[in-house]
């Protein structure tokens, strides 16, 4: 076709007039082909419809030069070759939020797409050379993608469409609010690079509950970032459902940034709030356009609050001058919601200069913000307390625990109610660390505990125990220490499950402990085979996952617990797994499309007995998606949840898994998490 002729928009149905022509043009949603290949021309311009009109365009640049910031279009995009999708992406997303995208790539390529359109950064994906109708498909679905956007963001260049059919396709309702940047940056190079992705979530049984026994109830790393992994999968959802400021409990706003207060260097938290802050903006404009100047004002001194240095709001706001006279109090009620104090305490003074309001309104107005600002310090440090409790960090560091955040509450004022319940939350877990301290010969930590529990209130005789209980301790550490109970505690790391770690309280620490002390105790050979059988057990776990390096390191460290017949034939299998080479890659679970459901069945006894726990398990995921070689790496408590575990790993099936376009059988690992329903 020649070039000045295909650069022409062309019509599904045909009109003679010119005149019929540009009105029919009005009307339909242009679908830009970007490619320099002149044969797809005929073949995508087969699949149009009545209501789409096709642009062929050779380059992303041309693309960008020759539409408007913020139209609304369908783009297909020949991806084929290119050496950097990721910024192409980008830049096209960054051109316009209205942009419905469609990868155009070899009919090979699916898998290296999947991710992308679970995520929605891509519309889809269609094979080369187009087979058929499939095509057809894919551009109603992009057509109705714009459609959610233009819902979502107002209109743009494209004319008004009809809002999609949500209950059909329920994943169109987020529009731009997903279509971020830096995802589709990272998961286009995840998907075409193989990066490892980031180490999955705690695959978790049941809701945790609070440990009700006088054990100590520290809650690990892992618990925290199962905690995280919570309220981040709330936010995700408070976005699909609109619920982005309102309700405030529930809404993305309020769920991003009770992860910030946990984890207050949480990349995926910061780019939500980000993406919030785009969608807010973009509302700010649409409703001062219909004068609903109540949204327009909240939305604005949200987006503020989030970013307050983005040009946008300044522009805004320069805008929203010259209607104040109409806004009257409620530019300074909008900042007040969005928990902006300080902005709402400039308006309130502006408005005194400029007598805009009067003093009456004025003085109740700074008392709505004073009220207002001492509840929310108040809510805020409460759950920094009730964050610190969780992550055991009672008393130290001296200005970022939950001891600092409980008096940080007093003087801003919180309800003696809620201070006397965090009062006493905060006892009890003084009081089982306090007990922890003693049994692990922590006396130090335990006599640092000891004032913070007299000024939260604790019993006399509750003290005066501890004290009993400590000095006792004392005396009998003392009395052992000419011959430390390195048996027994070599014995009792080792029925934890505390094989090699941590350096100095594991059952090796304590073997090579009893060896060096006692040589001739009657029980060291026993203790050292059972624990140089676990070892290897843990060595063969991570050869089977691929892990070389790491069952090398485990094979080590048995060796030197003695030499056996078991250590020299894992040697052996060892050295035929290197010797063979081409290893089955290990890949993250997450980077794995399940198509069931994880149903761990938790153990009855388990149950009744209020036992909690997890297991760790590596298996192979064959090319066709089925699981196979499923074994136990670790778990805590050992043998009680296992059997639970490998048989629901054992029912799982995965989508093929693909490296470089291309379905290959993968090792991978996951940890289930047993917690006894509250």
């Amino acid at each position: 076709m020649p070039k000045a002729l295909r650069k022409h928009e062309l019509a599904a149905s045909e009109q003679s007039d010119r005149t019929a022509i540009q009105s029919v043009k009005k009307q339909k949603l242009a679908v830009l082909l970007v490619t320099g290949d002149e044969a797809l021309w005929p073949q995508i311009g087969a699949d149009m419809t009545g209501g789409l009109i096709l642009k062929q365009l050779d380059s992303i640049e041309e693309l960008i030069s020759s539409t408007p910031s913020g139209q609304a279009a369908i783009v297909l995009w020949d991806a084929r070759n290119h050496a950097d999708p990721a910024s192409v992406l980008s830049r096209i997303h960054s051109h316009s939020s209205r942009f419905a995208i469609v990868a155009l790539d070899n009919a090979d390529s699916a898998g290296a797409w999947a991710l992308l359109i679970q995520h929605r950064q891509i519309v889809a994906h269609v094979g080369l050379p187009i087979v058929g109708d499939s095509l057809s498909g894919v551009l109603d679905n992009a057509h109705e993608e714009v459609n959610s956007r233009l819902v979502l963001l107002g209109d743009g260049t494209a004319p008004p469409a009809e809002p999609p059919d949500t209950a059909r396709k329920p994943w169109l309702i987020p529009g731009i609010a997903i279509a971020v940047l830096g995802a589709a940056a990272a998961t286009i190079l995840l998907m075409r690079h193989g990066t490892p992705a980031p180490a999955p979530a705690p695959a978790t049984a049941a809701a945790p509950s609070k440990a009700s026994a006088p054990a100590p109830i520290s809650k690990s790393p892992a618990d925290v970032d199962e905690k995280v992994d919570a309220l981040m999968e709330k936010a995700q959802q408070a976005m699909l459902d609109r619920h982005f400021i309102d309700p405030v409990a529930g809404s993305a706003l309020s769920l991003y940034r009770e992860v910030l207060i946990i984890q207050p260097d949480n990349g995926e938290a910061l780019q939500g709030l980000q993406r919030l802050s785009e969608i807010l903006i973009a509302r700010v404009q649409s409703a001062l356009d219909d004068r609903k100047f109540d949204v327009a004002l909240q939305s604005l001194e949200t987006a503020r609050s989030i970013d307050a240095n983005d040009q946008r709001v300044a522009a805004l706001d320069e805008k929203i001058a010259s209607l104040r006279a109409e806004l009257g109090p409620a530019q300074i009620m909008a900042a007040l919601n969005a928990q902006n104090f300080d902005r709402a305490s400039q308006l309130i003074d502006d408005a005194a200069r400029t007598k805009a309001l009067p003093a009456a309104k004025l003085a109740q107005l700074r008392d709505e913000v004073h009220r207002r600002r001492d509840e929310f310090d108040s809510a805020r440090l409460l759950k920094l307390l009730d964050t610190r409790l969780q992550q055991e960090r009672l008393i130290e560091p001296r200005n970022d625990s939950a001891m600092y955040y409980l008096a940080q509450a007093r003087q801003a004022g919180a309800s003696a109610e809620d201070l006397q319940a965090e009062a006493q939350e905060l006892l009890k877990h003084l009081n089982q660390a306090a007990h922890a301290g003693i049994e692990q010969h922590r006396f130090s930590d335990v006599d640092r505990m000891l004032n913070p529990m007299r000024e939260l209130g604790a019993p006399k005789e509750a003290i005066v125990g501890l004290q009993h209980e400590l000095s006792t301790a004392r005396t009998l550490a003392a009395l052992r220490s000419e011959q430390p109970q390195y048996l027994e505690l070599a014995q009792s790391r080792l029925a934890q499950g505390k094989l090699t770690d941590p350096e100095n309280d594991s059952a090796l620490y304590y073997v090579n402990q009893l060896r060096a002390a006692d040589p001739k105790n009657n029980g060291l050979a026993q203790i050292s085979g059972a624990l140089q059988t676990q070892i290897l057990e843990r060595a063969r776990a991570s050869l089977d996952a691929g892990d070389i390096e790491k069952s090398e390191a485990m094979a080590q460290l048995a060796s030197g617990l003695g030499a056996s017949s078991e250590l020299d034939g894992f040697n052996e299998k060892l050295r035929q797994k290197k010797a063979a080479g081409g290893e089955i890659p290990q890949v993250p679970e997450q980077a794995l499309t399940r198509l069931n459901k994880l149903d761990p069945q938790y153990p009855s006894r388990a149950l009744e007995q209020g036992v909690e726990g997890w297991v760790e398990i590596s298996y192979s995921v064959a090319a066709d998606g089925a699981v196979s070689n499923v074994k136990v790496v670790n778990s805590a408590p050992p043998k009680v949840f296992d059997a639970a575990a490998t048989r629901a790993v054992s029912r799982l099936r995965y989508q093929p898994p693909a490296q470089n376009g291309r379905a290959q059988a993968v090792v991978t690992m996951i940890r289930i998490v047993f917690r006894v329903p509250k």
